[in-house]
């Protein structure tokens, strides 16, 4: 073989290394004060494997050359080897990137080599103090020559210091040639895996062969000498088999990397599998289960384990202690499965490279050391000892599962699984095997891999199916009744602690005064209208409303009035007013002055004959006024519930991250225009082109979004805080910044080109090609505000596309696209925006779920009583099954009903009652859960739940609606049908035409084979005539 080293990469790593200990040599350091570097290497031994000295060679000079000492000092390298070796070490002096001299010394047998042996110990005592020198001292190497010089080294009085940890620290990171390389080799033992040994597993269990497991192991080591079978373009030269594959079965598992294959035959149960490929000297390994007729019990245990393996591997982040993965592994075993703790591996892996396993690294409880961004590592997590209690043969009662990935770690991100291409999903490693009743191709798997079934990817029968949906019904049924349980204590503890709770009555309201004195009156030839007894007056300056009674002007304060409408009919104009007035219940508040016995003006109607000139200006005038003073009294409430914002501490010196181009909403100068979001040590900044600034502190964000354009126009990331800030006029919570990626909409005035036209080709390549830059670019300056946020440790969600659904939000009357994410509800590309995070939700109910209906409403109430349940309606119903499983999932409680409850009684009513008194009754329970089995018959009957109050608690719901419009009395309709709104706003449509019926039997104007068109035309008829009735009657 033709030996030829690549000198630059030999003084590139020679460098690395002198560079890490001169760094690090202090006595507590790394490389603990030594003054001289020894690695030695004896002669070759087959039955040692790995080795430091083995591993330095291949690293520095690509080979190992055996009977080789290398020492280096402080200012040169010395080498003594054989006249052959040197030769080849030879071109390394004249290497141009060459950083030492380089010492070549050549064995003399002679002498035995004592003067060579005098000069590795002059060189050692010349470099730096020359009393300490680095060895491998826990390395047994073999042959006279080194014999004779470590017996040497002892006689030269030099204290030793151990080498290997340092090394270890300095061979783990590895540069791009060593990662190139490493994937490979992972490459290589994901398809033997795949490929090879789990295609003839399959057989063997599909023939019930009886194969062994060692012979199994043998016949998979020699496959990788074949890489063309595999589909591989490498050299077989090139590769080797790190160990000999380790395939266990049958109820005797040993999941420490030093087990090995036993001779009895396989088992068709739980089957583990683990070996690795050696490429050029680098090491992989991948390990699998593969499971023959699983229990749902197995299924739940593969599940946890993959998560498991996932959180240990998602753990390794460049600055982080290897003990982290093991930790996150171990804490979210104990937060699914806390029994199984005693069941996981004592590690979850350790470092790899030239050596297998690098004992130094272990991903263990107690390991300190720091990950290093180029670090590779054996992500290998297992759980032993496991019961399968339906087991009937003792060997498949005691089973264990285990999982093993090569991975590499990124400078951001999560590490690369380099070992991929091996598949681990539930579907990819369990089999059903087909009974001797079934059809012949009842068993099959598809493609190539014999008769097996792999589970959830080919049926296993009507009854099968019919079995599984009803287990995870079960199963989700069990978890609620848990969430039920834990919901009740946990809101008792929100209420003791005072967290939450209604509001209590609210204290009296300020009287609006229009005049103080008589003064104040506006006078004759003034700024106001000539003062006409018998005409209505807006006095703009004093905000009120001068109204003719009986020959005198009486004064309202537009702060009084609710409504006003104007109407005509038979030559008359109908000026009407209607007034703010409490309802005759005590708890509402009452002005300061008023007394419980006091009579409230509810409305004044004013007749005018002829044009009604004088009417139709009062008419204009009130509306413009009323508009300016309840737009005034909002952005002063606004202003008054803000919170203050830490400042923003910007960067002063250094580069500032910045994201260019972007639009802002809401707008902050008013008009659309795009600016620059700057990164800064708190917070960010949003720099708008006429100067205007928006900072967002991060302690101030609740919660934020990253969502790519994929199928929206727009990529976005998005803020939801917990105070909300001015933004112009406007108070928000929400916070958007976006680029459109496309045009999100073409005239189709415009001539359109064919779709086989170049130039609609090349427009439509540009556009793909500036969405993913764009996307791109959001999603690096995401990683940056990521890492740059500190102590606060914001992280951005990306909502679900696949869990997302079509539906109408409360804020947005059109069909928006709502997705799911890990901390929130959202949808974010149609303003209003839709944000509820799951935090604040207390449950969830299904309305509308009935057989045959196309769609249903989910209404989420949260854990704020006094802020109305969010609403989103019109859901197709194929996403009912998912929802439910996506909420369950996030520990939300739900339920589920036929018909659309009355949420805004139903809230007044618990707040009512007190919430410790509604919990203490069985909560939502026996407010939602009764609504499951409740029928369309029964909407009238006695035992009807107190939150949907009957005909008889009518006026008790009118006072309720006089409540609302006293307190709120900025929801009202402008409109004409604001007069006429005494209906219950709690009766949905059916409740309504039942009324009506009725009503109208009674007045005998209803005919029971009339058509709906006719009859519906009839009533409106009907109202209309009463309606005029009722005008003249106040005129």
């Amino acid at each position: 073989m033709d030996i030829k080293i690549d000198g630059q990469t030999f003084w590139e790593r020679l460098s690395k290394l002198h560079k890490s200990w001169t760094a690090g040599r202090g006595p507590e350091e790394l490389w603990k004060g030594a003054d001289a570097l020894i690695v030695e290497r004896g002669t070759d031994n087959e039955e040692e494997l790995y080795s430091k000295s083995a591993s330095l060679h291949t690293w520095l000079l690509g080979y190992e050359f055996p009977e080789t000492i290398i020492i280096v000092c402080a200012k040169a390298v010395v080498v003594l080897s054989s006249k052959k070796k040197v030769q080849y070490l030879e071109p390394l002096k004249t290497a141009e990137n060459a950083t030492l001299p380089l010492e070549l010394l050549v064995r003399e047998k002679a002498d035995n080599n004592a003067a060579n042996f005098e000069r590795l110990l002059s060189a050692c005592r010349s470099s730096h103090a020359g009393a300490t020198v680095g060895t491998l001292g826990k390395e047994q190497p073999q042959g006279e020559f080194i014999l004779g010089w470590k017996a040497k080294l002892a006689e030269g009085g030099l204290a030793a210091v151990e080498l290997a940890p340092a090394l270890a620290d300095l061979l783990a990171v590895k540069d791009h040639t060593e990662a190139q390389t490493l994937k490979r080799a992972a490459i290589a033992s994901a398809l033997v895996m795949a490929k090879y040994f789990q295609g003839e597993m399959e057989e063997v269990v599909d023939k019930e062969r009886k194969v062994s497991h060692e012979t199994l192991a043998d016949q998979t080591e020699q496959a990788i000498s074949d890489p063309a079978k595999l589909g591989l373009k490498l050299s077989p030269d090139d590769l080797q088999s790190c160990y000999t594959p380790i395939i266990q079965s049958g109820g005797e598992f040993d999941l420490r990397p030093s087990a090995s294959s036993t001779d009895k035959p396989l088992y068709f149960s739980t089957i583990t599998c683990s070996l690795g490929v050696r490429y050029k000297q680098y090491c992989s390994n991948v390990g699998r289960t593969y499971i023959i007729n699983p229990t749902k019990t197995q299924e739940r245990h593969y599940k946890l384990l993959a998560e498991l393996q996932q959180a240990a591997i998602d753990a390794l982040r460049p600055g982080v202690p290897l003990k982290a993965a093991y930790e996150a592994a171990l804490n979210r075993l104990k937060s699914k499965r806390p029994e199984l703790e005693k069941k996981l591996t004592k590690n979850v892996g350790t470092a790899i490279g030239i050596e297998f396993r690098e004992s130094t690294l272990q991903l263990n409880a107690k390991s300190e050391v720091r990950v290093q961004a180029g670090m590779a590592f054996n992500v290998a997590i297992g759980l032993e000892g496991l019961e399968d209690k339906e087991a009937t043969d003792k060997r498949a009662a005691s089973y264990a599962l285990f999982l093993a990935d090569t991975v590499l770690v990124k400078e951001e991100g999560p590490p690369d699984v380099l070992t991929e291409k091996a598949p681990k999903g539930w579907s990819d490693v369990s089999y059903n095997l087909a009974e001797e009743g079934d059809d012949e191709d009842g068993g099959k798997r598809g493609g190539k891999r014999g008769d097996v079934e792999v589970l959830e990817s080919r049926t296993r029968g009507a009854g099968n199916k019919m079995s599984e949906a009803a287990e995870k019904n079960e199963a989700l049924a069990e978890h609620q009744l848990e969430l039920e349980s834990r919901l009740r204590q946990e809101a008792l503890e929100r209420i003791r602690s005072g967290q939450s709770g209604p509001a209590g009555p609210a204290g009296p309201i300020e009287t609006p005064v229009a005049y103080k004195s008589a003064d104040q009156y506006p006078q004759p030839g003034g700024s106001a209208t000539s003062l006409r007894t018998n005409q209505t007056i807006v006095d703009g300056r004093a905000e009120s409303v001068l109204v003719p009674v009986f020959g005198r002007l009486v004064p309202f304060h537009i702060a009084t009035v609710k409504n006003v409408t104007m109407t005509e009919e038979t030559g008359y104009h109908y000026l009407r007013i209607t007034f703010v007035a409490p309802p005759p219940t005590t708890a509402a508040p009452l002005p300061k002055e008023a007394q419980a016995d006091d009579h409230f003006i509810k409305e004044l109607t004013l007749k005018a004959k002829g044009q009604g000139a004088n009417l139709k200006n009062t008419f204009r005038l009130i509306k413009e006024l009323r508009k300016r003073v309840q737009q005034r009294e909002k952005e002063a409430k606004d202003r008054q519930n803000l919170v203050t914002q830490e400042p923003l501490q910007l960067i002063r010196t250094g580069k500032i991250h910045r994201l260019r181009d972007v639009f802002v909403r809401p707008n902050v100068g008013g008009k659309k225009a795009a600016g620059e979001l700057q990164l800064h040590a708190n917070g960010l900044r949003f720099q708008a082109p006429r100067g205007e600034k928006l900072d967002l502190a991060f302690k101030n964000i609740k919660l934020a979004f990253f969502q790519p354009a994929e199928k929206e126009v727009l990529v976005l990331v998005h803020f939801h805080l917990h105070d909300p800030i001015m933004i112009g006029k406007k108070k928000t919570k929400d916070v958007q910044f976006y680029v459109e990626v496309m045009e999100a909409s073409y005239s189709l005035d415009a001539a359109r080109r064919s779709g086989a036209d170049p130039d609609e080709l090349e427009e439509e390549q540009r556009e793909r090609q500036y969405r993913n830059r764009m996307n791109l670019e959001f999603q690096a300056f995401v990683k940056r505000v990521e890492e740059g946020s500190g102590e606060v440790g914001l992280e951005f969600d990306t909502p679900y596309r696949e869990l997302g659904f079509y539906g109408v939000p409360p804020h947005n009357k059109s069909t928006c696209y709502i997705m799911p994410a890990v901390n929130a509800i959202v949808e974010l590309t149609e303003p209003p925006w839709f944000c509820v995070p799951l935090v604040d939700i207390e449950v969830a109910h299904f309305e509308r779920v009935v057989y045959g209906l196309k769609n249903f409403d989910l209404v989420l109430v949260l854990k704020d009583y006094t802020v109305k349940p969010v609403m989103v309606s019109a859901i197709n119903v194929e996403h009912l099954d998912s929802l439910k499983g996506w909420l369950d999932s996030c520990n939300i409680k739900f339920y589920e009903g036929n018909c659309n409850l009355n949420w805004g009684n139903i809230m007044k009513t618990i707040q009512g009652m007190g919430l410790e008194e509604f919990y203490d009754d069985g909560g939502w329970k026996n407010v939602l859960a009764m609504d499951d089995d409740d029928e369309e018959g029964e909407e009238e009957s006695d035992d009807e739940s107190e939150f949907e109050p009957s005909d008889e608690d009518s006026e008790e719901e009118e006072s309720d609606d006089d409540d609302d419009e006293y307190e709120d009395s900025e929801d009202e309709d402008s409109g004409e049908e604001s007069l006429d709104s005494d209906e219950s706003e709690g009766k949905d449509f059916d409740e309504l035409e039942e009324e009506a019926k009725r009503e109208d039997k009674k007045r005998g104007r209803y005919e029971e084979d009339e058509k709906p068109k006719t009859k519906g035309k009839k009533k409106s008829q009907d109202y209309s005539e009463s309606e005029s009735e009722t005008k003249r009657s106040l005129a």
